[in-house]
């Protein structure tokens, strides 16, 4: 057994515990960016290549999340029941084959295919894989920590953007699939060999002195049948996955930077366009990233905050966005930056907030029923966004802003309902 050191907050900090957040943040960084955060970059170029439409290409990303939404449920159940060495690592394998295998596609349906195998291990691993780590590993400081796993994802995303851009300008978009597919793969060295289900299994106990909300049995909450029952569930669920829906804006910001440059907005070579939009979803990116350690950390303190602030930055960036670029095409990147926190809202609030109102006693039962219907919702969200783009940049981000407002709406019904929740030990 691995040598444990005193945390000197009533339990032990051992590499078991290290661990649990570490494969939690390769997966984040290496795998989970490469579904949701890159393809944005490479729309153009496949479009053009395959000479097929923006709403055709952004299909398979709705596919992705369809097939998270069927999976999200049974992906919940089987880590309950199993050892996640197993399936972390069937999910990770999973995406990075299925990413790789689109450096060979010459079809839209083929990036289809793909996306039912990357939605099935993607939900996994973006939507289960930390928050359930975090929540059986450690008592204390839940919120950051499940903030920095999917803040990887943002940082990630701000990498392998800049590292698409780069290699399908020089390479081609099939060079740079094959390239994302092998880095996908690698964090399930991690994953067969550095975790272990539960702390139990290796006679430890959660990291930190139990809080209201996790009792030394670490079972302390809301049972998921009767969480099902409560409108507190199902306003929280709508509330991350409207947040979802909506943030899928900023994978057409790249796409917007072809459009300022064909409107004489951007001056720079049409050779280096794809640089540009690089850049665009690179602020995207790395703003999710800080915001999703910024939105962890103030969500321990505050649910409210924690929204306000959200939803207060997503509202600016989109404003931003589509007004600013009448003024400098300089702060269609701030808003973009402001945009990219709508990306913290999902990965971060969702488990957080989830935490705070059941409990840990059913979480992983409860978090992957709540991701299904946060999965679907993007579903309609991509293609009805693609479809805006084709009319009008206006219209995009004016029904962008006003979703924004009608989430906030719905996360402060969910405060309300929220409060008369009561937590018990099993």
């Amino acid at each position: 057994m691995a040598e444990t050191l005193d945390s000197g907050r009533g339990n032990k900090l051992s590499f078991w515990h290290v661990m649990a957040v570490v494969t939690s943040l390769s997966a984040s960084f290496a795998t989970s960016s490469m579904l949701f955060n890159t393809w944005s970059v490479f729309v153009v170029p496949v479009c053009e290549s395959l000479g097929t439409s923006t709403g055709s290409f952004a299909s398979y990303v709705s596919i992705i999340y369809l097939f998270s939404a069927f999976a999200a449920p049974l992906g919940g159940r089987l880590v309950q029941k199993y050892d996640v060495r197993i399936i972390y690592s069937a999910a990770v394998g999973m995406v990075a084959v299925a990413i790789g295998a689109c450096s060979l596609y010459t079809e839209p349906w083929q990036f289809y295919a793909s996306g039912a195998i990357e939605g099935i291990g993607g939900v996994v691993i973006i939507s289960l894989m930390a928050p359930v780590m975090v929540t059986r590993w450690f008592n204390v400081h839940t919120g950051l920590l499940m903030g920095l796993c999917a803040a990887m994802m943002g940082i990630g995303g701000a990498a392998w953007s800049m590292l698409a851009g780069v290699l399908i300008r020089d390479f081609g978009w099939q060079t740079a699939y094959l390239t994302f597919g092998v880095i996908a793969a690698l964090p399930m060295v991690l994953t067969l060999f550095c975790v272990r289900s539960n702390p139990a299994d290796v006679g430890l106990e959660p990291y930190g002195a139990p809080t209201d909300t996790s009792a030394s049995t670490h079972q302390k909450g809301v049972s998921s049948q009767a969480a099902f029952r409560m409108p507190a569930f199902y306003l929280l669920a709508i509330t991350i996955g409207l947040t979802n829906g909506a943030a899928q804006i900023g994978n057409y910001l790249a796409k917007y930077v072809y459009h300022l440059s064909d409107i004489g907005a951007l001056l720079v070579p049409a050779s280096e366009v794809i640089i540009m939009a690089s850049v665009i979803a690179m602020c995207v990116q790395a703003s999710q990233a800080f915001a999703k350690v910024g939105l962890g950390f103030v969500a321990d303190r505050s649910v409210f905050w924690a929204f306000a602030l959200a939803y207060g930055c997503s509202l600016a960036g989109t404003v931003l966005c589509w007004q600013g670029a009448n003024i400098s095409a300089g702060l269609v990147y701030g808003g973009a930056a402001l945009v990219g926190v709508l990306y913290g809202t999902t990965n971060s609030l969702g488990p957080a907030v989830a935490r705070t109102l059941f409990g840990t006693r059913d979480y992983s039962v409860i978090y992957a029923r709540m991701a299904a219907i946060v999965n679907i919702v993007p579903v309609a969200f991509i293609p009805f966004y693609a479809f805006l783009v084709d009319i009008s940049w206006d219209l995009l981000f004016g029904v962008g802003a006003g979703v924004v407002v009608l989430i906030f709406a719905c996360a402060m019904a969910t405060i309300h309902f929220g409060k008369n929740i009561v937590q018990t030990e099993e």
